[in-house]
């Protein structure tokens, strides 16, 4: 009996450690980008005026999640340089041209195993498509499709639904502003 329970114990233990380990983003939607965020990576680069980014390689960022260094994590803040709050998170994968990253199906397993499982079909592989998780205030949005290279497109998209808007007001008076110079 004892050692029946110490066996039991032992693969509790084992699949709690294997459970869902989300990555450490140092910061959340809405956050501004604080000493310890620059310490651990480095500054924000800029975009667009008011628009910053900063690519982290996925393995930085998620070491427990065995993602590959094809797999960036960028964070996009809004703001200006001493006053930035972070507006969403997009893991990217950086595919070859033979679409060696995505063919592990590494990001989609990610977003399954901690945003919700999903259908992909009788092949994963084919899967050109996107899946989207709302809960509370926050929206998730995986997407998979292939471009006209047959070339794979990945990414996971995070944020909350106001500062979704925010990235959404930012790029609509991107493509106003550019109309304008445009027209003049």
């Amino acid at each position: 009996m004892k050692k029946i329970s110490l066996y039991l114990l032992s693969i509790i233990i084992f699949c709690s450690s294997n459970a869902i380990a989300k990555c450490n983003f140092l910061l959340n939607i809405g956050d501004k980008k604080n000493t310890k965020f620059v310490e651990k990576f480095t500054e924000p680069m800029p975009m667009f005026k008011g628009q910053f980014m900063l690519p982290v390689p996925s393995p930085e960022v998620c070491p427990n999640d065995r993602l590959s260094m094809d797999i960036a994590v960028e964070y996009i803040f809004l703001g200006e340089p001493e006053n930035m709050n972070l507006a969403a998170l997009r893991m990217v994968v950086l595919n070859d041209g033979k679409n060696t990253e995505s063919d592990k199906l590494t990001l989609m397993n990610y977003a399954k195993k901690v945003y919700g499982d999903f259908d992909t079909g009788f092949n994963p592989n084919a899967y050109n498509n996107f899946e989207v998780w709302e809960e509370g205030q926050s929206i998730v949005i995986y997407k998979r499709t292939i471009n006209e290279e047959e070339l794979i497109e990945e990414e996971l998209f995070i944020s909350n639904l106001e500062y979704d808007q925010k990235l959404g007001e930012f790029y609509n008076q991107m493509e106003l502003d550019q109309l304008k110079e445009e027209l003049n």
